[in-house]
């Protein structure tokens, strides 16, 4: 399972990867998004994510689009209904400044996801300027 990011250029590798690791194991390759109603994909550039999803269909993914104030519950929930046992997520950079809301989604999927592999594709790089 792909954790695709509104905010992340590295979805690209991110699916090239997790597609590789479904072929190279015989298993169903799913392309996640979780879309929180808190943030509405906030001032997320939504072609990237567009052309992530298009991407994701060419390599063989099944694309899903999960609703949830808790994003890591969701995919949690998502991937143990599937029987998936292996999730790849993109990491932002460590922020200087300790985050306002709590935990990220990297930390929290990580904390909570117990049996599942995670595989963390390289730094998303935010936008500058």
């Amino acid at each position: 399972m792909a954790c695709l990011s509104a905010h992340g250029s590295s979805n690209g590798e991110l699916l090239r990867k997790a597609s590789a690791a479904a072929r190279e194991h015989d298993g169903q390759f799913y392309a996640v998004f979780v879309d929180s109603p808190r943030t509405r994909f906030g001032n997320a550039d939504v072609q990237p994510l567009i052309e992530d999803t298009i991407l994701a269909s060419y390599l063989g993914a099944r694309i899903v689009w999960l609703e949830s104030s808790d994003m890591v519950g969701a995919l949690l929930q998502f991937a143990s209904q599937s029987g998936i046992g292996r999730v790849f997520i993109t990491r932002n950079r460590p922020a200087v400044f300790p985050r306002p809301f709590g935990r990220s989604v990297y930390s929290d999927l990580l904390s909570r996801a117990n049996g599942l592999r995670i595989d963390v594709v390289g730094f998303s790089r935010r936008p500058t300027g």
